[in-house]
C-alpha cells in the first residue's frame, strides 16, 4: 500500500511540469500569472494589430451617382429663311425730296447671316403721294427661298393753317436779287419799319445782303438758281436740283433752310411748254413736300421790257393796292433801280392810308394764277 502511494506521488510530481509546458492551465481561483515570454517559441513571428484613431479612419468609399442619361439631340427644324424689315412691313413717310430705307436682315434656320444675298426691287416716288411696294427676296445655301413686301405709303407733309391777316395788309415781294441795288432797299424798309420778302436767285454771290435781310426780320424764299427755263422745267427732277441749290445758299446765309418759294416765271408761265403739263404736277408735289408757293395780284410791271419811271411803278403799286382791300402781294424786282427807287414813295403813301407791309410766312393767305401747263 505504502509502496503504491509512493509511485502515484512519484507520476503526478513528473506529470505536473509537462502539463503546464504544453498551456494546459489548472482552475486557479486566484489572479492568473503572467506567462512570461521566454514561454513562446523563439522562432514565432508575432502580428500587431492596430487600431487607428478617428482622424486615420479611411474614408467610406462613396457611392458613384447615377449617371444622368445624355438627352438625344434635338434636330433642329428645316425652315426657309426669315426675313426681319425694320420698321415693319407697312410704314407711312411724309412727302420728302429722297426717301431712306428704314433697313432689312436676313438669316437661314441656322441663324447664319444672309443679308448680303438679298435682292431688293420695287421704287418709291418719295414726292409724290401714294402707296409703294418694295420685294425683298433672299436664297439660302439650301435652295431655299423667302420673300416679303413692305408697302410705303407716302402723305403730305401737314401744313399749318392759312391766316387771314387784317385788312389793308400789303405783302411787298422782290424776286431777282439781291443786287447791288438791294442794301439801299434795305435802308428804305428800315427806315418805315417795314417787311418785304425776297425770292433769291441763288447764284448771284451775296450772302452777306441776304443774311442781312433776314436778321432784319424779312422774308427769304427761294426763286431759282439759274433762271434758265429751259433747263428748270426739263422734268421734275432738274426743277428739285435748281431748287435745292438755291436752298443751300439760303442756308449758308441764315443757318437754315426756307419752305416759302416763287417758281420761276410765276405758276402760270409759259415758258415750260416744252414739257407738257410739268406746272400742273410741280404745283402739288411742291404742296405735298410741304412749301408754300406765292404767286401776286400785283405787278409793278418793272419786268415788261417797257421804258418806265419810278413813278409809273408807285403808280402801278398803289392803283394795285387800293383794288385789294382784303390783301395784297406785290411783284417787284430789285435789280431794277428805278422800282427800289419807287419803294419810299410806296412806304410813305402806305403809312398815309393804314396800311401794314408784312413778310410771308406758312400762313399768310396764297395767291395762285391759273396754271397754264
Amino acid at each position: 500500500m505504502k509502496r503504491s502511494v509512493c509511485i502515484v506521488f512519484i507520476c503526478v510530481f513528473l506529470i505536473l511540469p509537462i502539463v503546464s509546458a504544453c498551456g494546459v492551465s489548472r482552475p486557479e481561483t486566484a489572479e492568473a500569472t503572467p506567462v512570461p515570454t521566454e514561454a513562446f517559441p523563439a522562432d514565432d513571428t508575432i502580428q500587431t494589430v492596430t487600431v487607428p484613431t478617428p482622424d486615420d479612419t479611411p474614408a467610406l468609399p462613396t457611392v458613384p451617382p447615377t449617371p444622368t442619361p445624355t438627352p438625344e439631340p434635338t434636330e433642329i427644324p428645316v425652315t426657309d429663311p426669315i426675313i426681319t424689315l425694320i420698321g415693319g412691313d407697312s410704314i407711312r413717310v411724309e412727302a420728302d425730296f429722297g426717301f431712306s430705307d428704314p433697313g432689312y436682315f436676313a438669316d437661314d434656320y441656322l441663324g447664319n447671316n444672309l443679308t448680303s444675298r438679298m435682292t431688293v426691287s420695287g421704287e418709291v416716288i418719295p414726292y409724290k403721294v401714294g402707296t409703294y411696294d418694295i420685294v425683298y427676296s433672299v436664297t439660302d445655301d439650301g435652295g431655299r427661298s423667302t420673300t416679303v413686301v413692305r408697302h410705303v405709303e407716302v402723305v403730305p407733309v401737314e401744313m399749318p393753317e392759312i391766316v387771314m391777316p387784317p385788312e389793308k395788309t400789303v405783302y411787298l415781294t422782290f424776286d431777282d436779287g439781291p443786287s447791288t441795288y438791294t442794301e439801299k432797299l434795305l435802308d428804305v424798309l428800315k427806315k418805315h419799319n417795314a417787311k418785304a420778302t425776297f425770292f433769291i436767285i441763288g447764284n448771284r454771290g451775296r450772302t452777306e445782303i441776304i443774311k442781312r435781310a433776314y436778321e432784319e426780320g424779312h422774308a427769304i424764299g427761294v426763286h431759282t438758281y439759274t433762271h434758265e427755263y429751259k433747263d428748270i422745267y426739263k422734268n421734275e427732277q432738274a426743277f428739285f436740283d435748281d431748287f435745292w441749290a438755291t436752298q443751300e445758299v439760303i442756308k449758308e446765309a441764315t443757318g437754315s433752310y426756307t419752305r416759302i418759294f416763287r417758281f420761276p416765271g410765276g405758276s402760270a408761265n409759259t415758258a415750260s411748254r416744252r414739257n407738257k403739263g410739268i406746272m400742273t404736277r410741280l404745283t402739288k408735289i411742291m404742296e405735298d413736300l410741304g412749301y408754300r408757293y406765292f404767286d401776286w395780284n400785283i405787278s409793278s410791271g418793272d419786268a415788261s421790257g417797257e421804258p418806265y419811271t419810278s413813278t409809273d411803278v408807285k403808280n402801278r403799286v398803289i392803283n394795285g393796292i387800293k383794288k385789294h382791300s382784303d390783301f395784297a402781294i406785290v411783284l417787284q424786282h430789285d435789280i431794277h433801280y428805278q422800282s427800289v427807287k419807287a419803294v419810299d414813295s410806296i412806304l410813305t403813301w402806305g403809312e398815309q392810308n393804314g396800311y401794314t407791309f408784312l413778310a410771308l410766312d406758312l400762313t399768310s393767305p396764297i395767291m395762285h394764277s391759273e396754271v397754264q401747263n
